[in-house]
């Protein structure tokens, strides 16, 4: 429960509004009386005055006691329209207190795969219940794993080899997400080798935030050796110079011993460790070997404690109106007003 739980006006105005009210109210009553009188009021006022003959007016009036009043109450509807105002405007002024505390946002970040679909992703050097398991298929049984453990978090994945492309972009549709994983296949889109440079700069290009955090970026590659062109480790101390956190997963064996010898038609090469640790140290990363599902999976979940960010913002409470019940009573006094004269006369 809330520490502070007064009363608050989210129109405080119209409180201010109320003395002006009442002096009007006060002038028109002295000037004017017949103008605010309840409405049966009104009516016997009107029909003695258009309706009558002319000389019934002085039978009253010689009727009547000396000294009697024949101007109609002032004070008796002062403070009826007093208590009328009075409650209409403490109804604009929208009073209301809070109530439960609204929950704060689970700590969240927005995380970027960049898939390696190259053709060496088709190297079966895992091992999963004792079989012989692509890379590309470990990877996207723990990737669809991770996805659902992610919630609260917005998640991308570019797949690349020789061109990157934008399969997810930043989304909370985990159903799309784990659809879309499942359509990985290596070599089919984007060429057979891999070009990281390229993948880190079109990544860095596409997911530019100018307005809050950029997002963490989770590389998952077998690469074995740099770019000709743009070297990796030059990418990633770019994206470091833009507060982009990269982080590097290796997939595949240590060495040639994991080769399998009934391959065909593939080259085989164990991963490159000290190319990737010097791709994650330059990009202000960390650099993690998948040597099998399990390290696969702690290694995603680190990252992801790694780059929580709690959501800082003031507690919020949820507010409860309460301008219905000076409504309420407002129509009730009015309601009494008009309608206790009449039910005595009927007696």
């Amino acid at each position: 429960m809330p520490a502070d739980t007064a009363i608050h006006f989210a129109q405080p105005l119209a409180l201010w509004l109320l003395p002006a009210s009442l002096v009007a109210i006060s002038l028109l009553l002295w000037y004017q009386p017949y103008r605010l009188l309840p409405w049966h009021a009104s009516y016997t006022a009107l029909t003695r005055q258009r309706y009558r003959h002319p000389l019934f007016q002085h039978l009253a009036n010689a009727s009547a006691e000396p000294g009697a009043a024949t101007s109609p109450p002032r004070y008796p509807a002062l403070l009826a329209y007093g208590v009328l105002l009075a409650l209409m405007h403490l109804s604009l002024a929208q009073p209301f207190h809070y109530g439960q505390k609204i929950p704060v946002p689970p700590p969240q970040r927005d995380i970027v795969f960049m898939v390696d679909t190259s053709v060496s992703m088709l190297l079966r050097d895992y091992l999963v219940n004792e079989q012989r398991t692509e890379r590309m298929t470990m990877l996207k049984g723990v990737l669809d794993h991770f996805i659902q453990q992610l919630h609260g978090n917005r998640l991308a994945v570019v797949a690349f080899s020789e061109q990157p492309y934008t399969l997810v972009p930043l989304s909370s549709d985990y159903a799309l997400l784990r659809y879309q994983i499942q359509r990985l296949e290596p070599a089919v889109l984007t060429g057979r080798s891999s070009d990281v440079s390229l993948a880190l700069l079109y990544t860095v290009q596409q997911f530019t935030n100018p307005a809050g955090e950029p997002p963490v970026l989770v590389l998952i590659t077998d690469a074995t050796r740099p770019n000709r062109h743009i070297d990796p480790r030059a990418a990633a101390r770019y994206l470091a110079a833009q507060h982009y956190h990269l982080h590097v997963v290796g997939i595949g064996a240590a060495s040639y011993a994991a080769e399998e010898t009934a391959q065909q038609g593939l080259v085989y090469h164990p991963i490159n460790f000290q190319l990737l640790q010097e791709i994650a140290t330059a990009g202000a990363g960390r650099f993690f070997w998948a040597r099998d599902t399990g390290q696969l999976h702690r290694a995603l979940q680190e990252i992801q404690r790694a780059e929580q960010r709690p959501v800082s913002v003031a507690a919020e409470y949820v507010p409860l109106p309460l301008y219905q019940w000076p409504l309420i009573v407002a129509v009730i006094w009015l309601s009494s007003w008009q309608l206790l004269p009449l039910l005595g006369r009927s007696r």
